[in-house]
């Protein structure tokens, strides 16, 4: 039957997502790279079995289209009311930095204009995805570095939509300010309003009728008809489709039904987005990237190296800490799934050699292989640097003349859910404390009630005197930044040996590791909250509280042994 070669083509395909999926995630790797990889094993330049790739691009569209769509539910232009000085600010400034640094170095290799600022344009963009596994399997979701590179890669994944208005207008109009780019930028525009005008008016009604009608099914058919019908009209209208499906998601977005339709469609956007990945890894010749040495190792060296760099120093730039920045850098040194999207896009209008769209490819692959290698060796080395007294205070750091005057004192550093606590307790007991806080949105909140709070880093011997820990009777460290608290350990024992610490921890193994730098008490609070879930089942149960605390006493000494229990 004429339809064979197309389901053979995609049987391979999802065998190919599956295989290499689970083979990262066994090597600790994202399946981004597994799929990529089982791309070029099926793809025809290795060569595999799929010998055209035309047949399951088509089925990676509706990837790209999903994905878009995700992102304009997920991350609307509004939300960026909510994103501050870092996100915004230090986004943009690293979107170009890192974009000209690219684009100067592909003009270095002999590519021509258009090229090299369509390179530079996908090089500026780091992996979403990839940056949120990482944080979420070391546990720094709620650290500094990790509300940073959050905040950028939602500045990055934003830009990449006026990149794909902006960048093919502006390679039509040969690199000037000519008509195709004012036309690009005027239906840009109207589509926006449009878009506002069906999100407010429109859309509500629309969902609510088929909801009201309690049929999954209609309601799904309903989600769907407005993601392709927006992606259809624009695409009629010469714009992109996924620059639709983003639209799509905008309108979605202001409705009260958004959750329930990303719920509806996450599992088929996660399909598609990996038959999307599978695609491209087939398009990845090893025989160009073996001809191409230099080039290829110019790429990765300026994902991997240079544009690290860059984003450190944006980030140092404005006012965090050395490690904080280095941190954040390196967790934006990867290429990743919005670039694909927009180098795709530059393929396919004729923008983006293909020869350089395989280099590219074959440096996010080798990026996104390093990326948790240059992680795992960076946390340590941070946490042994040796200590610098004379180091000067970040330079939004600013004096707390009270705390000079401070005998037997609680240091809190950091001021999140678990640090607020504790200040809401100290206080109307009549202890004194002060806050080291990192973030200078918080900072500025907790001045404005009257908190004795520091801005910068406590691993900082200006910061810690500041606060007065050489007199201080406690130091409290409350975030789950291990190998920061460690670092900071080590500097607090420097100036006050004997000074109790309490740390936070989000494994195990973190324990040990503070425990050992000289940590008196670590408390891990997905620990403490299933010893709480097991006292109030015990009890549910009839068994007696003298009972029920014998038992969470015994697991305390199995699980963190050496510890003091209450």
């Amino acid at each position: 039957m004429p339809e064979f070669p197309f389901f053979r083509d995609l049987v391979l395909a999802v065998g190919a997502a599956l295989v290499g999926g689970v083979a990262a995630q066994r090597l600790g790797q994202p399946p981004i790279l597994g799929y990529l990889l089982g791309g070029i094993l099926i793809g025809p330049h290795t060569p595999g079995p799929v010998s055209d790739v035309h047949r399951v691009s088509t089925l990676a569209d509706i990837g790209i289209v999903l994905l878009m769509f995700e992102l304009g539910v997920e991350f609307p232009v509004s939300r960026l009311q909510r994103v501050r000085v870092i996100a915004i600010g230090g986004g943009l400034l690293q979107i170009v930095l890192t974009g000209l640094a690219a684009a100067a170095v592909a003009r270095g290799l002999g590519f021509g204009v258009i090229e090299h600022v369509f390179f530079g344009a996908v090089v500026s963009l780091s992996s979403t995805i990839v940056a949120l596994t990482l944080l979420l399997e070391r546990g720094e979701m709620d650290t500094p570095h990790g509300d940073i590179t959050v905040g950028i890669c939602l500045v990055q994944d934003l830009s990449l939509i006026a990149m794909m208005v902006l960048l093919p207008a502006w390679a039509a109009a040969e690199g000037g300010v000519g008509i195709p780019l004012l036309l690009a930028l005027g239906k840009t525009l109207g589509l926006f309003g449009g878009a506002y005008f069906v999100a407010s008016l429109l859309l509500p009604i629309l969902f609510a009728a088929v909801a009201r009608l309690r049929s999954r099914e209609l309601f799904l058919l309903m989600v769907v008809l407005v993601v392709l019908g927006t992606t259809v009209t624009l695409a009629a209208l010469g714009l992109s489709p996924a620059l639709g499906a983003y639209l799509a998601g905008i309108v979605v977005s202001r409705s009260h039904y958004s959750r329930q339709v990303l719920a509806e469609l996450v599992p088929s956007r996660d399909l598609f987005a990996s038959l999307f990945f599978v695609s491209v890894g087939m398009l990845v010749d090893p025989l160009l990237l073996w001809r191409h040495p230099g080039t290829l190792l110019a790429v990765i060296g300026l994902i991997t190296l240079l544009k690290a760099g860059v984003s450190a120093l944006v980030v140092r730039v404005f006012g965090y800490p050395a490690a904080t920045a280095i941190m954040a850098g390196l967790l934006l040194a990867q290429v990743g799934e919005l670039s694909f999207v927009l180098a795709k896009l530059g393929v396919d209008a004729g923008f983006l050699s293909a020869d350089l769209y395989g280099v590219v490819l074959g440096g996010a692959l080798i990026s996104i292989v390093l990326n948790p290698v240059l992680l795992r060796h960076a946390a340590p080395w941070l946490a042994r640097r040796p200590a610098r007294p004379l180091e000067t205070p970040s330079p939004l750091a600013s004096a707390l003349p009270e705390a000079s005057r401070l005998v037997g004192h609680v240091v809190i550093c950091g001021c999140g859910r678990v640090g607020s606590e504790l200040v809401a307790q100290l206080r109307p007991r009549g202890v004194s404390y002060v806050v080291i806080e990192l973030n200078p949105l918080r900072v500025d909140e907790l001045r404005r009630q009257g908190e004795p709070c520091l801005f910068g880093d406590a691993s900082n011997f200006h910061i810690l005197r500041a606060a007065g820990v050489e007199r201080a009777s406690l130091l409290a460290i409350t975030h789950y930044d291990a190998a920061a608290a460690e670092t900071t350990v080590r500097r607090v024992i420097e100036i006050h040996p004997s000074l109790k610490i309490i740390a936070r921890a989000h494994y195990p193994t973190d324990v040990q590791r503070l425990r050992k730098a000289g940590v008196a008490e670590v408390v891990m609070p997905e620990f403490e909250a299933g010893l709480e879930f097991l006292r109030w089942t015990l009890g549910h149960l009839g068994v007696s509280p003298a009972e029920a605390d014998a038992l969470i006493q015994r697991r305390r000494a199995e699980l963190r042994p050496g510890e003091t229990t209450p």
